[in-house]
């Protein structure tokens, strides 16, 4: 990553260095006792790893149950593992203000949003349409294969089209390509809104008190909260009888997104010179926020099974109940409060080095590894047939195997593809607007 380009996106999201010839933080940012907020949070690089691991378990879920029965004691945070997408949309809205409020708002013009949409283009679009390709070969292979007529009639050119132009999202039809990009596509309606109502939010900062913010915050991702808690078990907060929920994924990223917009002007607005309690340091947050999707999942008082199945494996129930969305708005605070926080056990393992390269390939990681996941389960199912054996080490060992090639694909992605056509979209703009 060049120094000048300071963040990812979904879920690929990375503060990064601020040039030196960029313009400082408004005043408002200042603290009284530790100057200026870092421009680079490298703990919120770390979240970025922990989020992308916690949908992997998600979508790789049954197969680690199957094979690794202990792992049935972790069901319920697996099951609810959709809800990484959320925390990302959340980091995403937190980020792109706290890195972009004032470079695109002294003034705000047409020109700066240009080029802010190109940049978020220029992390997105490259490896999104790579892997879209990749899905198309292999659709076409088991077409050939299979001869499945179904296959054919999902693989649509204008749905195709659609995915290509990042659009696929805003409509209420299934994923026919790939199944995980429809966030890419949400990010990207987001990222048009936050163009224009930036300048909303930089007038936010300088007017609006501290406890209005709190509450614009809070009342943003309500809406989610109170539609999720309604829907299916295992809907992933999309799905109400294994259709797609009309506008459900637009209300769930702008809600999400700019829940994070609002954190970030509050920690700019309280810069590090802010003392958190105890109980709102990021550690505990964690920590409450894991027990919470626990104790939801144990004591569901409405148990709505998706498509009625009553799904288990092992004995251990393998939907996630719809309720475990009312962490939403713990995740505003666990962002924030990492954000100003540098000593606390959960700041310091998320700078770790392992969580920060976790971070920089997570997006890769998140594009890739259903695809990886879909020829894992056509090689089990096709090749070996040991379905039925799945505590066999034979079975274990080519669960582990994918999930160790999902992870190497990710890397290489990132390191041969993702950064350099990032640097290379970014030299097509003119030099005036790369900042």
């Amino acid at each position: 990553m060049d120094s000048t380009e300071t963040t990812d996106v979904l879920p690929a999201i990375t503060p990064g260095h601020r040039p030196p010839e960029a313009p400082a933080k408004p005043a408002a940012a200042e603290t009284r006792e530790s100057g200026p907020l870092p421009s680079f949070i490298p703990q919120l690089t770390g979240v970025r790893a922990l989020a992308a691991l916690w949908v992997l378990a998600f979508h790789f879920r049954p197969e680690l149950v199957s094979s690794f029965p202990f792992l049935g004691r972790l069901a319920p945070l697996f099951d609810a593992g959709h809800l990484g997408v959320d925390l990302f949309f959340v980091l995403s809205g937190f980020i792109m203000t706290y890195t972009h409020l004032d470079r695109m708002t002294e003034p705000w013009t047409p020109r700066k949003a240009l080029g802010f949409l190109w940049l978020r283009l220029s992390r997105i679009w490259p490896v999104m349409f790579l892997v879209l390709l990749g899905w198309a070969l292999y659709r076409a292979y088991s077409l050939q294969a299979n001869a499945d007529a179904s296959i054919q009639a999902a693989a649509s050119p204008a749905r195709f089209l659609e995915h290509v132009l990042l659009i696929q999202g805003w409509f209420i039809e299934p994923d026919q390509w790939n199944p995980v990009d429809w966030s890419l596509s949400a990010e990207w309606l987001a990222y048009l809104v936050f163009s224009v109502a930036i300048a909303v939010l930089a007038k936010m900062l300088q007017t609006v008190r501290l406890r209005s913010l709190i509450l614009c915050a809070l009342v943003s991702v309500f809406p989610v909260v109170a539609i999720g808690v309604t829907m299916e078990d295992g809907s992933d907060l999309l799905l109400f009888h294994n259709a797609l929920v009309p506008g459900m994924i637009p209300l769930r990223v702008l809600t999400e997104f700019f829940g994070g917009a609002f954190t970030a002007l509050i920690v700019m607005r309280c810069g590090r010179a802010a003392r958190l309690p105890w109980f709102l340091r990021p550690t505990v947050v964690f920590v409450v926020i894991v027990a919470v999707i626990f104790l939801v999942q144990h004591f569901d008082p409405f148990r709505r099974y998706n498509m009625g199945l009553d799904w288990r494996i092992n004995g251990h129930l393998m939907w996630g109940s719809a309720e475990t969305v009312i962490v939403v708005p713990l995740f505003l605070l666990l962002i924030g409060s990492l954000a100003i926080s540098t000593r606390e056990p959960m700041a310091w393992l998320l700078r770790t080095k392992l969580l920060i390269w976790g971070g920089k390939i997570s997006f890769a990681l998140y594009l890739v590894h259903w695809l990886c996941i879909d020829v894992m389960r056509h090689v089990i199912q096709t090749k070996l047939h040991i379905t039925d054996m799945p505590t066999s080490w034979e079975y274990r060992l080519i669960v582990l195997g994918f999930l160790a090639l999902t992870v190497l694909i990710a890397h290489v992605l990132h390191r041969f593809f993702e950064e350099p056509t990032r640097r290379a979209m970014r030299r097509m703009l003119p030099e005036s607007m790369r900042a």
